[in-house]
């Protein structure tokens, strides 16, 4: 259990707090407003998510845990726990942030503000001016800027899924959401099976998000 709590404290941490490579925001072409939004890697809805979350970083530490996420009129309920069951932390966020367990070392100042972002980076759309265009080599993207200048790219991966590269205002890549093994789920929509967000800072790390199941809720 204490290997446990550790490896998912250093992970989640990393991914509250993802420092910067070198910039490396690409120039876009044929640039024009995108009035609809760009794609979201889920369907926008009321959903209940489970996943399994696999973990690796640098030194081979790794770890396991579930992942529980439940998007309701625009109210994002968060679970974590081991695999075994026990809560390791849970929160809902609207307008503001509830922390309703966090057990330790979930309970440091900040977690949980880092991880619900992380949350909503990977279910929610980017608030900010959307545009479309073209990367260098004529692939479409769609760019939202939020009021912060920082940036989010979505466009279609080699693997026929949605991916979203997450910028700094400086330009500096943070991390990027990668979706694989779409498909299409009945009554649902197209959905990835997984999921990989990988930190793009020094050292950095890979988490791995497997979809055990989904429930479109009323």
């Amino acid at each position: 259990m204490r290997r446990i709590f550790y490896g998912l404290f250093c992970l989640l941490f990393l991914l509250s707090s993802c420092a910067g490579s070198p910039p490396t925001l690409p120039h876009l072409d044929q640039e024009t407003p995108e009035p609809g939004g760009c794609p979201t890697l889920f369907p926008q809805g009321n959903y209940q998510y489970v996943h399994l979350i696999e973990f690796s970083m640098p030194g081979g530490k790794h770890g396991t845990a579930m992942g529980v996420t439940v998007i309701k009129d625009g109210t994002i309920h968060s679970t974590l726990m081991t695999v075994e069951g026990f809560v390791l932390f849970s929160a809902v966020f609207s307008d503001s942030l509830i922390i309703n367990r966090a057990v330790p070392p979930f309970n440091k100042p900040g977690f949980a503000e880092g991880m619900m972002e992380d949350i909503k980076a990977i279910f929610s759309p980017s608030a900010g001016e959307a545009r479309k265009g073209f990367f260098p080599g004529k692939q479409p993207v769609c760019r939202v800027t939020d009021g912060k200048r920082q940036r989010t790219d979505v466009f279609v991966n080699s693997n026929g899924c949605h991916q979203r590269n997450l910028y700094l205002a400086s330009g500096q890549l943070l991390c990027t959401i990668t979706g694989t093994e779409c498909s299409k789920v009945p009554g649902v929509g197209v959905i990835p099976k997984k999921l990989i967000l990988t930190s793009r800072q020094s050292g950095g790390y890979t988490l791995t998000m497997t979809l055990l199941n989904v429930e479109k809720l009323e």
